[in-house]
């Protein structure tokens, strides 16, 4: 159990914000805003039990909220703590009851955020506050005996060198470092700043010269403190610091904790410093203390604000490296790619190997192939090699007539984005202009697609047609009656001459099919054609309008009609007269009962005597063909091909006439977010905002509406202006810098300032007084206005 690792719940309210440990390490005491606890380390099976608590009162005061918590080095019963209110308290863990609170320090104006024991003098402490200073106790007095004055608003840590016992560093909130001697305490010996944000945690290291900083910039730098500090190492985090520790008896390990967003506490090889040697994961909320177990290495003690206590054993620890992918490849906006990949590393060949090589070969012994290394000792060995495909020169589909040169791909792209048109004229002449564009980069396909849709839906003839979506032979038929003109009922048939003796054209016994148009049978009269005999409709005939027989007979769709015509004739010779082994055949003689006839009619074509009539009525109207697939096919291939810019271009161009297109919105969303990802690779940021500002989906149109907020900071006191009030100061009361220059009331609006002298005001007043000026109106700087 001692190599386990193990937990505690530490509280129910509240949580914990740092934790520390006594000399002989197996105490360790947690303090938090509502906690001041002890923890004993069992020797047996490494867990945790409370052996004091020292907020059991009912109204304990401010100074038992603890920012931090630290133990003497020399001796076990003695800790102290800063608090929220600045005091620095002294506790005696052998006295009892209010007696364990043996000094009380109110010497700092605001928050004590930090406080730490000489590492050999048993009496000294010194602690940081948020008022900007730095005070040394000693606990045979009962005030301050030396005040440090940084110069900054906030000391966030202080650590005393354990190379020089006279020596102790600080890190501030405007990005420095500190280096004090406790003698000297009107100037530091030395100050430089280690980040461009606030430093929240330091640490030295136990044999070497190097102090580590970490900040809210995300970094953890170490520095070399040997003479004039120098920069050797730099660690990237995924999140703010907010702790740092050395690795005992592991010169190239440091422990490191965020203030934010990840719980995870990580161990870093400053050697190879992109990712964590090892992790542990066990939190479920920020990390707010840790501290190796004394010199074991294997170790680590941390609590957090989910209100535990983790005591980590290293063999649980996750290995990121061990899940990383060992090879990766990147695309460039110019077309050339980068792949990168991990590379085997061989142990050295050293001069006893060599001379062991010799004597194993005139032993004849096989000789050995080279030991690659691995293992986690050989972490910092882990190297790459990176290389760059460069795309080449001639690969492009379109080659420039008059500048004589081959386009990349890139360059198409970038021209297309530049000239393409989308809104502002009509389809047609959008079309045309976009295809001459796309035919001037070589993109032929798109080329064809832009004409096909100015003829589809940029044409007068089509956009006079209303397109709409049909699914069935039902709907069609109501929407074609709708856009076709009444169409006149013809009520004439063609017909069989039954009459023997009628010889028609010299052909004897002969049947001729008369097919006759609308026309001529309306200007038909007794008179007309076949020597004034006039035609009427033979005894038995059925005759249909186009309602009936689109009502009457049912079928699938028109493919069955035979060049628009359909026999109605009686039932039970419908078989003998239909085409035999047609598809219309069959329709009409399912949808018909049937009756036998005789066997000796059936030889006959058609039957003697017996009045049939072929009826020709309108040919059935014809649904108009409609694009809406063919070009959302269209637009799916060339995303296919990776041409998103024509797609969406396309769309966007068409107007309200894509609302017929069956794409789904979640793909077309896709495209648009792809198309402003790629325009913002290439810097065109124009273009990027006419495409967001052109689109009708909401949750694109709000991209322009992110991350435009200017955070602005008060000119005298250099704080930030928040609030509801942008140009009010909360903290020095000012609004003297939010005032306009030439007018002297609030700006409220739009303001304009010079980057020289930081004075300005209302744009038109700056327009009106700059036209005729050119120095500042408050302060006489030679302004530069356009």
């Amino acid at each position: 159990m001692l190599d386990e690792t193990v937990s505690l719940r530490i509280c129910q309210d509240g949580h914990a914000n740092a934790l520390a440990l006594n000399k002989d390490c197996n105490q360790v005491a947690v303090a938090g805003r509502s906690l001041l606890k002890l923890f004993a380390i069992d020797s047996d099976d490494g867990g945790f039990t409370e052996v004091c608590n020292m907020r059991s009162g009912k109204n304990p005061n401010l100074s038992y909220s603890s920012n931090d918590v630290a133990w003497s080095s020399l001796d076990n019963n003695i800790l102290a703590t800063a608090a929220t209110n600045g005091v620095v308290s002294v506790w005696d863990l052998s006295k009892f009851g209010r007696q364990k609170q043996l000094l009380v320090y109110n010497d700092h104006q605001r928050t004590a955020h930090t406080v730490t024991f000489h590492s050999s003098e048993m009496n000294l402490l010194i602690s940081g506050s948020q008022d900007g200073t730095i005070k040394c106790f000693d606990t045979r007095c009962d005030k301050a005996v030396n005040t440090f004055y940084s110069n900054s608003e906030s000391v966030r840590d202080v650590k005393f060198s354990p190379h020089s016992p006279h020596t102790f560093s600080a890190v501030s909130e405007n990005g420095t470092v500190q280096l004090w001697d406790l003698r000297r305490a009107e100037k530091c010996i030395l100050q430089f700043t280690a980040h461009s944000d606030p430093i929240y945690t330091c640490d030295w290291h136990p044999t070497n010269n190097w102090l580590a900083t970490g900040s809210r910039d995300k970094q953890i730098k170490i520095w070399n403190m040997d003479g004039k500090a120098s920069l050797d190492h730099t660690i990237h985090t995924i999140a703010v610091v907010g702790r740092v520790k050395w690795r005992p008896e592991k010169t190239y390990h440091i422990a490191s904790c965020a203030l934010v967003v990840d719980y995870s506490i990580h161990i870093w090889d400053i050697r190879r410093p992109f990712i964590p040697f090892a992790s542990f994961n066990d939190h479920t909320n920020v990390t707010t203390g840790i501290v190796w177990k004394g010199s074991d290495t294997n170790c680590l003690i941390s609590t957090s604000k989910d209100s535990t206590i983790f005591k980590h054993a290293f063999k649980d620890a996750s290995r990121p490296a061990l899940k990383a992918n060992a090879q990766g490849a990147s695309l460039g906006r110019k077309g050339d790619i980068s792949f990168a990949n991990k590379l085997k590393y061989y142990l050295p060949v050293t001069a006893a190997q060599v001379v062991k090589s010799n004597s194993n070969n005139n032993n004849n012994t096989p000789i050995q192939r080279q030991r690659s290394i691995t293992g986690a000792e050989q972490f910092h060995i882990g190297k790459s090699d990176m290389c760059r495909f460069l795309l080449n020169s001639s690969y492009t589909g379109y080659v420039d007539p008059e500048l004589s040169i081959q386009l990349k791909e890139h360059e198409c792209f970038i021209g297309c984005a530049k000239e393409l048109m989308l809104t502002g004229k009509k389809l047609a002449d959008i079309c045309k202009h976009n295809a001459s564009v796309c035919r001037k980069y070589g993109k032929h396909n798109a080329t064809t697609l832009w004409y096909f849709v100015e003829i589809a839906y940029g044409s007068n003839e089509m956009n006079k047609l209303k397109y709409e979506h049909r699914n069935s032979f039902s709907t069609q038929k109501n929407s074609q009656t709708s856009r076709r003109p009444t169409q006149v009922v013809n009520t004439d048939v063609l017909k069989w001459d039954h009459n023997e003796n009628n010889n028609v054209n010299g052909s004897d016994n002969d049947t001729e099919l008369k097919l006759l148009q609308d026309d001529d049978l309306m200007m038909m009269d007794h008179n007309g054609p076949g020597g004034g005999k006039q035609f009427y409709p033979p005894y038995g005939s059925v005759i249909l309008s186009e309602t009936q027989m689109l009502t009457e007979i049912t079928f699938d769709n028109f493919d069955h009609l035979r060049n628009g015509f359909i026999y109605v004739g009686p039932p039970d010779i419908s078989k003998a007269l239909a085409l035999p082994e047609t598809t219309l055949h069959c329709d009409v003689q399912a949808a018909r009962p049937q009756l036998d006839i005789n066997a000796e009619d059936r030889d006959k074509s058609p039957p003697p005597n017996m009045p049939v009539e072929l009826k020709v009525t309108n040919v059935p109207p014809v649904p108009l063909w409609e694009p809406h697939q063919f070009i959302a096919d269209a637009l799916l291939l060339q995303n296919d091909v990776g041409d998103v810019q024509t797609a969406l271009s396309v769309l966007i161009a068409m107007g309200e006439n894509r609302k017929y297109l069956p794409i789904h919105e979640a793909l077309i969303e896709h495209w648009f977010q792809t198309y402003i990802d790629q325009l913002h690779r290439y810097q065109m940021w124009n273009e990027a905002c006419r495409v967001i500002n052109l689109s009708w989906l909401r949750s694109v149109r709000e991209l322009n509406q992110k991350s435009t907020t200017v955070h602005t900071n008060c000119g005298d006191c250099g704080r930030p202006l928040g609030g509801s009030v942008g140009w009010y100061c909360q903290k020095c009361k000012s609004m003297r810098l939010a005032k306009c220059s030439i007018c002297g009331l609030i700006v409220r609006g739009l303001y304009a300032w010079c980057q020289g002298c930081s004075h300005g005001g209302h744009l038109q007043h700056l327009m009106a007084y700059f036209t005729n000026n050119s120095n500042c109106p408050k302060c006489g700087h030679l302004c530069e206005y356009n």
